[in-house]
């Protein structure tokens, strides 16, 4: 099974869920009786992230769900920005996957499907199998937000999007986002650009905006979603880019370790930035199906 190498191709692949009048898209791939684990992107991506993964996952026998969010990748992408709630997204993902008959499963988040993947452990803890974290925060401490997030969520925000949503500007913003945050930039290929920037030109934005605006809300949570971590009792695993600028290998991963009680043998940093799928997407994979063999 070939990776896809165009976002066309990696759309041909979708499978369309919404029985709320709003249409989540999403891979599932692999053998109907293979484990299941869920692939969550987070800010601005969606599952052609993980495109370069999902084959090598599914080869070995796995049952991959990779879902597009509401407002993101091929998903219906609403302008109400009450639709971007962090537990309604958790209350979506849960219902896409008792539509699959899939009641429990281990769950890879990366960035803003920490946050999504949290309130899921706060509400529905008896739906995690298993737990990997990628690039993400729960906590304060070693996070600091990127200045362009704090800036989309005052008055320059509205002037942000439209320079990430139209056709002259956006793919070069998306571009630079992407190899500010990658230690290898120079695996940006036009192609890779294009498959993440389509969905901000279709309306990603709006959930750009609307989770630059709740950045206050969030970080008040912090504490309660340290609570919903201690009280899992699942195999967890970190899987880390160490070249993050943003989020600190020297303290996050360390302090998911402490709250989920993870060894240190199962605590791995990889040689690539904040969006480790697209540096270096064969470890990540090879470090997943290890973790798999444990759940």
């Amino acid at each position: 099974m070939k990776a896809t190498q165009t976002i066309a191709q990696h759309r041909e692949r979708l499978h369309y869920f919404g029985p709320w009048g709003q249409r989540l898209a999403y891979v599932d791939e692999g053998p109907r009786d293979g484990k299941p684990i869920v692939l969550l992107h987070g800010m601005p991506t969606s599952s052609w992230l993980y495109r370069n993964i999902i084959p090598l996952l599914a080869s070995q026998g796995l049952r991959v769900i990779a879902p597009d969010m509401l407002g993101f990748g091929a998903s219906d992408k609403p302008a109400e920005q009450s639709s971007y709630a962090f537990a309604l997204q958790a209350e979506r993902l849960v219902a896409l996957m008792q539509s699959l008959g899939i009641a429990r499963w281990t769950q890879v988040v990366h960035d803003l499907g920490g946050p999504w993947t949290w309130e899921l452990a706060d509400s529905h803890p008896e739906a995690l199998n298993g737990l990997v974290i990628m690039n993400t925060t729960a906590y304060r401490d070693g996070f600091a937000p990127p200045a362009m997030m704090k800036m989309a969520g005052g008055p320059m925000g509205r002037f942000m999007a439209f320079m990430m949503r139209n056709r002259v500007t956006g793919p070069s913003q998306i571009k630079g986002l992407l190899r500010q945050f990658t230690a290898y930039p120079g695996k940006i290929s036009a192609v890779v650009v294009q498959g993440h920037w389509l969905p901000m030109h279709e309306g990603t934005t709006h959930a750009f905006l609307a989770f630059a605006r709740a950045f206050p809300w969030w970080f008040a949570q912090f504490d309660r979603y340290g609570a919903a971590l201690r009280r899992l009792n699942i195999p967890a695993t970190t899987i880390w880019g160490k070249h993050d600028a943003v989020l600190d290998v020297h303290k996050l991963p360390a302090q998911f370790a402490r709250d989920l009680r993870i060894p240190a043998a199962h605590q791995h940093c990889v040689d690539a930035g904040h969006f480790l799928q697209e540096d270096q997407p064969a470890e990540v994979a090879h470090l997943l199906l290890q973790f798999m063999q444990r759940v």
